[in-house]
């Protein structure tokens, strides 16, 4: 009986084995509706930006309703927390421009701040509203009569604090209040330096 019963027991490893090792293997967690992995993001939209200096004890400035956009690609590092490069910018057209009190303006002029650097985002779900910031270097131009003035570059940065809702597994949609800033030296001999500030409502398709 001892030898029948052993060769029973034994005889039911194996199905045991089979049994173990058969189980299906659970699912994937989803990824929907969560940001992870690759992230791409477009903006633009509609804001202000002004721009000022001095020198020899005479003020200078300009500004105007201007069109802020940007461009964004990158991934998340971990959940909710996105690394992206981004290529930023944020012009005037037609500005109005401001010299010892006198103010002017001219039809075929524009300036614009533009910057590229390291996007740093986080997401506080299920809120799905982000605050983002983007330290970049930046350059100032203005465009006169047809003639492009650029100035050295400098530094600067991009912050936005916005809210999305998703039209899809991966796209969402949203809206973002944004504030941008540059500090930029002018070209030629004792240059003077530009501090540019600007703001605006932006309108966002990212997918992540």
């Amino acid at each position: 009986m001892r030898g029948i019963f052993l060769v029973a027991v034994l005889s039911l490893v194996p199905a045991l084995s089979r049994a173990q090792t058969n189980h299906p293997a659970p699912p994937a967690e989803s990824t929907v509706h969560r940001h992870l992995g690759f992230f791409l993001r477009l903006d633009g939209g509609v804001g202000y930006l002004g721009s000022s200096t001095s020198l020899a004890g005479i003020d200078a400035s300009m500004f105007g309703v201007s069109i802020p956009f940007g461009f964004a690609i990158g991934g998340a590092v971990t959940e909710n927390f996105i690394l992206a490069g981004d290529l930023w910018g944020i012009a005037a057209v037609t500005p109005s421009f401001k010299l010892a009190g006198q103010t002017t303006s001219a039809s075929n002029s524009s300036f614009g701040l533009s910057g590229i650097g390291l996007n740093l985002t986080y997401y506080f779900m299920p809120a799905n509203i982000y605050v983002s910031a983007t330290p970049s270097l930046v350059g100032l131009s203005l465009r006169t009569s047809g003639t492009d003035h650029d100035s050295q570059a400098g530094f600067g940065a991009k912050l936005g604090v916005g809210k999305e809702w998703w039209v899809g597994d991966h796209w969402g949609i949203g809206v973002a209040a944004q504030f941008f800033f540059g500090v930029n030296q002018d070209t030629g001999t004792n240059p003077p330096t530009w501090t540019t500030f600007g703001g605006g409502l932006a309108f966002s398709a990212t997918y992540n």
